[in-house]
């Protein structure tokens, strides 16, 4: 309990802004608070320091943070490519995913399912036969040349079938293991991460345009934890992960796709495309350097026999 007379001087950033004196007797209990300490109140000078320069900043700074919060234009909707449109909640209505091996990826039902592990890449001279200018090379002075899981394995001596991973067949590659550790190997830079790359996308249109149409409704779904503006009410949802799902056409998507690499390209990148037909399923995958297709045997069976590389694959097979 306090009582009697107080004065004490108040200090404003070392200037004295006056004295208080109090005008009459008080008693009371003075609570944890920023003027308190859990060992027992602040002195009074500091307490009441603490107070009226609580009070100057929100006199002070109040008005200026409302005319920030007038010129903040209010959240609009979001921002996705203009090609796309909302999808409907039937969209996603009866796709499972079983949640184990490839069927992590992909859902149930189909005939068949491939494999599509994603380049290396061969720093090479520019012009070299088959190489792609700048392609995952460090400057203009180098290109770099796509080079298959295959091509790699049949380097270093060892075999290669559906279920290899990369680190398998890579051979000596530098601490972080995205580069390779010699120029004499096959490969100098590791298969991308969450893409696919321009040049295959133009195959694979050209295989999957034979089931589906440039003008057919098309779904594509991002990764929730991947954020660039995709958030939408429709969602497939999945043991593992969910997407947020927009339609389009199936032509836009592919062009979109199949220009050159750039960050926008990476950003608006989809993790699942599939038709409103059905007729077949393509995960890329966010973290991995592959991705997975599911159809029909005739439709797997044309892209096992295509320029991509690709394998033949069953649903409960394991993850690469």
């Amino acid at each position: 309990m306090v009582m009697g007379w107080v004065v004490c001087p108040i200090n404003d950033g070392g200037r004295q802004l006056g004295w208080f004196r109090s005008k009459r007797r008080s008693a009371g209990v003075i609570y944890h608070s920023p003027v308190t300490t859990k060992a027992g109140r602040l002195p009074l000078g500091e307490r009441l320091h603490q107070v009226v320069w609580r009070w100057r900043m929100r006199r002070q700074l109040g008005p200026l943070f409302e005319e920030i919060e007038k010129q903040v234009p209010a959240p609009g909707p979001p921002k996705v490519l203009p090609f796309y449109s909302p999808a409907a909640a039937g969209d996603v209505e009866g796709i499972l995913v079983p949640g184990s091996g490839v069927g992590a990826y992909v859902p149930e039902g189909f005939e068949a399912y491939a494999w599509l592990p994603n380049p290396a890449w061969k720093w090479v001279p520019p012009g070299s036969d088959g190489a792609l200018s700048n392609a995952r090379a460090p400057d203009a002075d180098l290109w770099a040349k796509p080079v298959t899981w295959s091509e790699v394995a049949r380097a270093n001596g060892l075999p290669m079938d559906r279920n290899t991973r990369w680190h398998e067949i890579s051979g000596p590659r530098t601490s972080h293991g995205h580069r390779a550790l010699s120029p004499d190997q096959a490969w100098t830079w590791a298969p991308g991460e969450g893409t696919i790359e321009p040049f295959a996308v133009h195959t694979l249109y050209e295989l999957l345009s034979r089931w589906t149409g440039r003008d057919d409704r098309c779904l594509a779904g991002k990764w929730e934890g991947a954020g660039g503006g995709w958030e939408t009410k429709v969602h497939l949802v999945t043991p593992h992960w969910t997407y947020h799902v927009w339609a389009c056409a199936f032509g836009d998507l592919m062009d979109w796709l199949g220009q050159p690499d750039s960050f926008e390209r990476e950003q608006d990148l989809p993790h699942v495309i599939w038709p409103e037909s059905r007729e077949w399923f393509f995960a890329c995958l966010y973290s991995g350097c592959w991705s997975y297709l599911a159809g029909s045997l005739q439709l797997i069976g044309a892209v096992v026999a295509s320029d991509l590389e690709a394998h033949e694959v069953e649903l409960s097979d394991h993850p690469h």
